[in-house]
């Protein structure tokens, strides 16, 4: 039976790789063909929503042929390219992949006014329910029918809430990997 697993996709990628380089997260940006390799080289390392599957998969040791993948990820520079890099590696690694673009901002938080930073949140937070919604839907169509999981480790704690009531609402199973853990957690 196939499998299929929703992602929401974060920066982690650029936030461990600006470790590693000892350089801002912006200064990553500049850096996508190394930072392409630090993800090669160690997929579990360099990227939380890469850890979190292969913790529930085991895709990255053994292959996987029916396994699936849509990333969710915001349509900000810093979005695109990490969606841009974890697609890469996992086409790599013969895993199939959907992309899911959803609404995001790039405004600076010193540049937001309260009332800015709520509307956005709101209509961003919206949008993204909205079209996992939507997908989730067209994937139950599919036939055969795939086993669908929500990956919430990736994005930001809003993202990963509204995924989380998601899970909840279609009896979808959720699972997280907080940094720390060695396995995903299946979230009640």
């Amino acid at each position: 039976m196939p499998k299929h697993h929703i992602l929401t996709v974060g920066i982690s990628l650029f936030t461990n790789f600006a470790k590693e380089r000892n350089c801002a997260v912006e200064d990553a940006l500049k850096h996508h063909h190394e930072a392409a390799k630090f993800l090669h080289t160690d997929p579990r390392k360099a990227s939380a929503e890469l850890n979190s599957l292969d913790s529930r998969t085991a895709f990255l040791n053994k292959p996987q042929p029916d396994l699936a993948v849509t990333l969710v990820f915001t349509t900000t520079g810093l979005g695109k390219s990490a969606a841009s890099l974890l697609e890469k590696e996992l086409k790599f690694r013969k895993v199939m992949v959907h992309r899911l673009p959803v609404r995001g901002f790039d405004a600076p938080a010193r540049d937001c006014t309260p009332e800015f930073a709520a509307r956005e949140s709101a209509a961003a937070l919206t949008d993204l329910r909205q079209r996992v919604v939507e997908h989730v839907a067209r994937l139950q169509k599919a036939t055969p029918t795939p086993v669908i999981e929500l990956n919430c480790t990736g994005g930001y704690k809003g993202e990963c809430a509204v995924l989380y009531e998601l899970g909840l609402a279609l009896r979808l199973p959720i699972y997280y990997l907080h940094e720390t853990f060695k396995v995903a957690v299946e979230l009640p």
